[in-house]
C-alpha cells in the first residue's frame, strides 16, 4: 500500500496565494530619466537585499521624461522583499515603485 501524501499547498490569504520563498521577484522603479537611473535602481536593490540582479530590462516613458527599470532578484524571504521596497520608497529619485 503506498503512503503518498499528497504535495502542501502553498499558504494563501484573502486575496490568493502569499509568496512561497525562495522565489524571482520582480521589483519595478520608476524615476526621472537620467544616465545613471537604471544603474542608481539597481544599486538600491541590491545594497537592500545583498543580492544581484538576475536580470534588468528598462523602458522610457513615451515622452521621454522617465524611466521604467524592472529589476528580477532570488529572495529567500520576506524581510529581503520588504527591506527593498523600504529602500525605493526612501530614495528621492524613485518616483514610483512597484
Amino acid at each position: 500500500m503506498d503512503d503518498e501524501r499528497p504535495a502542501p499547498k502553498a499558504p494563501s490569504g484573502p486575496f490568493g496565494p502569499l509568496l512561497v520563498y525562495p522565489l524571482d521577484y520582480v521589483f519595478k522603479a520608476i524615476g526621472l530619466a537620467g544616465d545613471d537611473f537604471a544603474d542608481h535602481a539597481c544599486g538600491l536593490v541590491a545594497q537592500a537585499a545583498l543580492l544581484a540582479p538576475r536580470d534588468v530590462t528598462v523602458r522610457e516613458s513615451s515622452g521621454g521624461k522617465y524611466l521604467s527599470v524592472s529589476i528580477v532578484v532570488r529572495l529567500s524571504s520576506e524581510a529581503e522583499r520588504e527591506a527593498v521596497y523600504r529602500a525605493l520608497r526612501a530614495d528621492r529619485r524613485v518616483v514610483y515603485c512597484l
